[in-house]
C-alpha cells in the first residue's frame, strides 16, 4: 500500500540525504562490444553503443538466472506470469476461468483473472484486515465448493495467484468515489449509522484548504530537481512527430510504435538514474525496479503525449485521431486498445501539471512491492517523501478538488492492470513473428 507520511525524513544510514544525491560518483562502464545492427528495415534508426546506456549495459550483463537468484526468497516465476499461465490453462468451452476457484472469470481484478465472488472476497478480507483460521491445517484444495468452506485457504490462494492488496483503493477513497456520484441536492437518507460515520471521516479530509499547507525548502528543491530531470529526459519531438505522419500499413505502424517504445525505455533509464538515492540502492534491486516499472511508466508517458498537443500543423483533435488510428492499425487486438484509450482519456480529464507527471512517474518507479526487490524498506524510504510532496502539491494547486490526490493514486492502480495487457499484446505480436529491438527484449524479458 502506498503510505503517505507527513514531514518524513530519510533516516537510513545507507541512503544519503537529498542534497548529496546529484554529486554521487558513478563508475564509468562501457560495453566491450559494439551492438550489431538489429534491423535492416529503413524505418529503424541503427543504434550503436552510444545509445546503449551504462545502466542498460549493466542490465544486459547480468543473466536472469543470476539476477533472480534464490537468495531473494521469491518464487522462480513472477506472480503475474503464474496468474496468466493458470488462466490460460483453465479454459473451458472458450471461457476464461477464475485462477482461484475455477468459476467463470469476469476479468482481471486486483492483478489476477478472477470471478466476481473471489474479487469481492479479496476486497472484503483486505479492507477489514480479516484473520481466518483453517480447520484442517491450511492445505485445502480450492474449488467452487471449498471456497465457501475455508476462508483462510481461499485468501492464501488469492495471494498466491497474484492478487495485490495495493491495487485496492482505500476505504476513504471508495467512499469518496461513491459520494461524488450522489448529487449535492440528493434527498436520499444514509443507509445506516455506519455510513454516517464514514461520511464524517471523508468530509473531514476535505477541510485541508483551510489549513496552512506549504512545501519545505528541501521539498521544493527535491521537486525542482525531479521535474528538471523529467523534462530533460523525454522522448524527442522528432520521434513523436513521426506518429503524426499519414496512415501507414500495419507493419510500418508496428515499427514506428516499437521505435517510440525504445525511446521511452531510453529516457526512462536516464530519468531513473537521476532519482535521488536510486543508485545507492542494492544493484539487483535497481534492475528489479527498472524492469518492473517499465511498462507502467511507458503508458503514463504515452498518456501525457496523447493528452497534450504536439507542436504540429494539425489540430489537437486531428492529432488524437491520428495517434489512435495508428495504434489501432498496428496489430494490437481491440480488447487491449479499449482500456488503453480509456486510461489515456481518464488521465487527460485530470488536467495534470508537469510536476504531477514527474512525481507520479518517480513514485511508480520506486514501488517497493515489485517482484525480486530484496530491500523493500530502503525503496519505501525513497518513495514516501515523493508521496508527501505530491499530496501537498495537490492540496496547494487543487484547493477546490480535495479528492485530486486520491484520483492520482487511483490511476496508479489502473496502471498495474496494463502489465497483464502488455504481456498478452507481446504474445500476440510474437505469434505474428514481429521482432523487437534488443533493448526492448531485455527490459520486457522477451526471449
Amino acid at each position: 500500500t502506498l503510505h503517505v507520511m507527513a514531514d518524513h525524513t530519510l533516516q537510513d544510514t545507507d541512503v544519503s540525504t537529498y542534497t548529496q544525491y546529484p554529486n554521487l560518483s558513478i563508475p564509468s562502464m562501457q560495453p566491450s562490444t559494439t551492438m550489431p545492427s538489429y534491423y535492416s528495415n529503413s524505418y529503424y534508426t541503427q543504434y550503436s553503443e552510444d545509445w546503449y546506456t551504462p545502466a542498460m549495459y549493466e542490465v544486459k550483463k547480468l543473466s536472469c538466472e543470476k539476477m533472480f537468484s534464490k537468495e531473494t526468497e521469491e518464487c522462480d516465476t513472477p506472480v503475474a506470469k503464474k496468474a496468466r499461465m493458470n488462466s490460460l490453462s483453465g479454459k473451458m468451452k472458450g471461457e476464461e476461468l477464475c485462477v482461484v476457484c475455477g468459476d467463470k472469470a469476469s476479468g482481471y481484478h486486483y492483478n489476477a483473472l478472477t470471478c466476481e465472488g473471489c474479487k469481492g472476497f479479496f476486497r472484503r478480507s483486505i479492507t477489514k484486515n480479516a484473520s481466518y483460521k483453517c480447520k484442517t491445517g491450511g492445505n485445502c484444495e480450492m474449488d467452487m465448493y471449498m471456497r465457501r468452506k475455508c476462508q483462510e485457504c481461499r485468501l492464501r490462494k488469492c495471494k498466491e495467484v497474484g492478487m495485490l492488496a495495493e491495487c485496492l483503493l482505500t476505504e476513504i477513497q471508495c467512499k469518496s468515489k461513491r459520494l461524488r456520484k450522489i448529487p449535492l441536492n440528493s434527498d436520499q437518507p444514509s443507509n445506516d449509522a455506519v455510513d454516517s460515520i464514514d461520511y464524517k471521516q471523508v468530509t473531514s479530509t476535505t477541510k485541508y484548504s483551510k489549513e496552512k499547507i506549504e512545501l519545505t525548502q528541501e521539498q521544493q528543491d527535491l521537486l525542482r530537481y525531479i521535474l528538471d530531470s523529467f523534462i530533460k529526459y523525454r522522448i524527442p519531438q522528432e520521434v513523436t512527430k513521426k506518429l503524426l505522419q499519414e496512415r501507414c500499413n500495419a507493419e510500418e505502424n508496428f515499427l514506428l510504435l516499437t521505435e517510440t517504445a525504445t525511446s521511452h525505455v531510453q529516457v526512462l533509464v536516464e530519468f531513473t538514474k537521476k532519482l535521488p538515492g536510486f543508485q545507492a540502492l542494492d544493484h539487483e534491486d535497481q534492475i528489479a525496479l527498472l524492469k518492473g516499472s517499465a511498462v507502467e511508466a511507458m503508458f503514463l508517458r504515452s498518456a501525457q503525449i496523447f493528452s497534450k498537443k504536439i507542436p504540429h500543423e494539425q489540430s489537437e483533435q486531428k492529432q488524437s485521431e491520428l495517434l489512435e488510428d495508428r495504434i489501432r492499425h498496428s496489430g494490437i487486438a481491440e480488447e487491449y486498445i479499449t482500456p488503453m484509450f480509456n486510461f489515456y482519456r481518464s488521465i487527460g480529464e485530470l488536467k495534470m501539471a508537469q510536476e504531477e507527471y514527474a512525481l507520479l512517474t518517480a513514485i511508480t518507479i520506486l514501488s517497493p512491492d515489485r517482484s525480486y526487490v530484496k530491500h523493500r524498506e530502503a525503496v519505501e524510504r525513497l518513495q514516501e517523501p515523493l508521496l508527501d510532496i505530491l499530496q501537498k502539491y495537490c492540496k496547494l494547486n487543487h484547493p477546490d478538488d480535495p479528492q485530486h490526490f486520491a484520483r492520482l493514486l487511483g490511476r496508479l492502480t489502473e496502471l498495474r492492470t496494463f502489465n497483464h495487457h502488455h504481456a498478452d499484446m507481446l504474445m500476440s505480436w510474437r505469434i505474428n513473428d514481429h521482432k523487437f529491438t534488443p533493448l526492448l527484449c531485455e527490459i520486457w524479458d522477451v526471449q
